[in-house]
């Protein structure tokens, strides 16, 4: 059996056209890690994630790849587990899980690719179109009633199974833009409000989110601290639609009390922070056990790859290019097939992506 001689990463930023203002966050660019796993027989796994501005790479190369570097692949469980057993003393969520989770996933590319399948059908699922939400809206400086309009409208014409926008931190202005939006798109498919975990408390919260059932909101989205979950399961027993939480989370015990004690509704997963895939098909069965729905959260090659075997992974989430929220797609060659609000999958082997080495490597000199 093959083993793995290496693990190289790094971080890479690229730039986006415009600032994006997520209340008191600024984001003037969006900085990826980049993993790559390699075999003694020339085979490569790639895995991205977003660094969220926290030494990914350094944590890889100082808790992960002393424990998995010259191990055989088929011990892959074994090395995986090694890993968290020796840095339990950071706890279960954070930077080394983050890391973690880039590195299990560059794994699972790598054998995927190794098997010549898709990282789907390797992991025993089947090729499916791959229902998408898009993502948009985000609030800026210069808006206007028609800009607003114009962009949601543009969205729906993809046919997206919802479309999510932005908190402008202010409630009463949230209501004034579901309203702008919906009256664009009268007929258009479910709305989705991000809060980012700013609401500060439920009762200034509640009255405008108990407005926003009129807008036919498929989900709340992240409106308090991870680890709130009392605010959690009060506002959602106060509202008709459902609470969704769990992106940029990790922890087996987290999510079962999101699920318990928090009351989520929908359960919010992200391969690339959860503990890798492996994790992530872990959490989804538990999910499915309290018969909750699951939805990826962005990077929808990999995402759209583990909804072809986790049967509850009902919706993943996605950025078009040429909104300019994110910038990922600058260095691969070409993005999965769209077609009436679902992702395509190819037969390409692992996760599916196409990188663009050579504008990788521009990007790296960039910085």
């Amino acid at each position: 059996m093959a083993v793995l001689t290496k693990i190289e990463t790094f971080e890479l930023r690229l730039p986006l056209p415009r600032p994006l203002e997520l209340g008191s966050i600024i984001i003037t660019e969006r900085e990826y890690v980049i993993v790559h796993i390699f075999d003694d027989e020339g085979n490569r796994g790639v895995a991205h994630g977003l660094s969220r501005n926290a030494p990914v790479s350094a944590t890889i190369y100082r808790t992960i790849a002393p424990f998995w570097e010259g191990q055989r692949l088929e011990d892959h469980p074994a090395f995986y587990h090694q890993s968290v057993g020796a840095n339990s003393m950071l706890g279960t969520n954070g930077i080394f899980w983050r890391a973690l989770s880039l590195a299990d996933c560059a794994l699972y590319d790598l054998l995927a690719r190794r098997a010549d399948q898709p990282l789907g059908e390797y992991l025993g699922g089947h090729n499916k179109p791959v229902p998408a939400n898009l993502v948009g809206c985000y609030p800026t400086a210069n808006e206007t009633q028609q800009s607003l309009r114009d962009e949601i409208a543009k969205l729906a014409e993809y046919q997206p199974h919802a479309i999510k926008i932005a908190s402008c931190s202010n409630y009463a202005r949230d209501t004034e833009r579901l309203r702008i939006c919906r009256s664009a798109i009268p007929q258009g498919p479910p709305l989705i409000v991000d809060l980012y975990n700013h609401a500060e408390d439920i009762h200034s919260l509640l009255a405008e989110a108990r407005q926003w059932e009129m807008f036919n909101l498929a989900w709340l989205e992240d409106p308090f601290a991870f680890d709130d979950y009392r605010s959690l399961a009060l506002l959602g027993s106060k509202l008709s639609y459902p609470i969704a939480m769990g992106d940029e989370q990790s922890g087996y015990r987290h999510f079962q009390r999101l699920i318990s004690e928090g009351k989520v509704g929908i359960l919010r997963l992200d391969a690339t922070v959860c503990g890798g895939v492996r994790a992530f098909l872990k959490l989804a069965e538990m999910a499915a056990e309290y018969n909750i729905p699951v939805a990826g959260h962005v990077f929808h090659h990999l995402h759209s790859q583990l909804a072809c075997v986790v049967p509850n992974l009902q919706w993943v989430e996605s950025f078009l290019p040429q909104h300019g929220y994110e910038s990922i797609h600058l260095v691969w060659h070409d993005d999965l097939k769209w077609d009436n609000g679902n992702y395509l999958l190819t037969d390409t082997p692992g996760i599916g992506v196409a990188w663009d080495d050579d504008a990788i490597q521009h990007y790296r000199g960039v910085a």
